[in-house]
């Protein structure tokens, strides 16, 4: 995506320095950007690429009050439709106006194309840290397989740095079961990137429970993980030595069966030596036939 957006600057971007109000019914000879139009509520629709999955009830209703005493401050930036228009900034505002039952919602409407319509939504909701962590990764994914953009190109867009983004893409690598967690709260963002770090599934989803359950802190559980490292490290040392014990064992076993003699195996790391018992001449002679040794005449 090579061409600026002006989507840095941040919202402010979205609205003229000037606006005339209107009504949707009413034709004026005017850049229709420069218009702030009243449209009836039901003719809006939310985006469906909308990034933001979760609307805090509570806080719509809040809102919702504040714009039965004030009224929109700040109008909703919408996309022309064949009928209606679909939102590309504030949803939130045309909900609570819904709650309330307002009729009208003022509105500057703006064709752009999907990938810019998208990346308003998702610039509008991290400006205002309206998005949990997971629909942040999700709308970053969004706009990697939708639009090919990169980790880089999406930094710059919402001003934060590329490892930024790549770690929060790193929570989608979570199981589903505690990706809703970090939806939810329960579990910090901290605490996701921490659990990551365990990489198999089922380790996960304990320790998750044990984060919750404990109320471990980030730290906390840092500590916790660090020290389940090094417990597997051992154990994996301790295996590595139990299997090269078993097959030192084995190769001892299965040489004491060709030659039907006692063989005594010492391993000593790379090293080592391989003995063989024999009891009389002629057990040295079969033991020496059997390993290819011929006698000089």
């Amino acid at each position: 995506m090579g061409k600026n957006t002006g989507l840095g600057k941040g919202l402010r971007a979205l609205f003229p320095e000037e606006v005339i109000t209107s009504r949707d019914d009413e034709a004026l000879e005017v850049d229709v950007e420069k218009l702030v139009f009243y449209v009836k509520t039901n003719n809006v629709r939310p985006n469906p690429n909308q990034p933001r999955k979760n609307f805090d009830r509570g806080k719509l209703e809040e809102l919702g009050i504040s714009i039965k005493e004030h009224g929109i401050i700040q109008p909703l930036v919408v996309k022309p439709e064949a009928k209606g228009y679909t939102i590309i900034a504030g949803e939130r505002r045309w909900r609570a106006a819904n709650m309330i039952g307002l009729k009208e919602v003022p509105v500057i409407v703006k064709d752009l194309p999907p990938e810019e319509v998208l990346e308003i939504a998702i610039i509008e909701n991290v400006q205002r840290e309206n998005l949990n962590s997971i629909e942040e990764a999700l709308a970053f994914e969004g706009l990697m397989e939708n639009f090919n953009m990169t980790q880089g190109e999406i930094g710059i867009r919402i001003g934060k740095s590329r490892t930024a983004v790549a770690n929060t893409l790193r929570l989608l690598k979570l199981p589903k079961s505690i990706q809703n967690e970090v939806a939810k709260g329960t579990i910090t963002p901290g605490h996701a990137r921490a659990i990551i770090i365990l990489e198999d599934p089922d380790k996960m989803e304990a320790f998750s429970n044990e984060i919750i359950e404990k109320g471990l802190s980030v730290r906390e559980a840092e500590k916790r993980i660090k020290k389940m490292q090094m417990e597997g490290s051992v154990k994996l040392l301790q295996k590595k030595k139990e299997d090269n014990s078993r097959y030192i064992t084995e190769i001892q076993e299965g040489l004491e069966e060709k030659y039907k003699t006692k063989v005594n195996l010492q391993n000593r790391g790379k090293k080592g030596k391989i003995e063989f018992s024999y009891s009389s001449l002629e057990e040295l002679d079969r033991i020496l036939e059997l390993l290819g040794y011929k006698k000089i005449e």
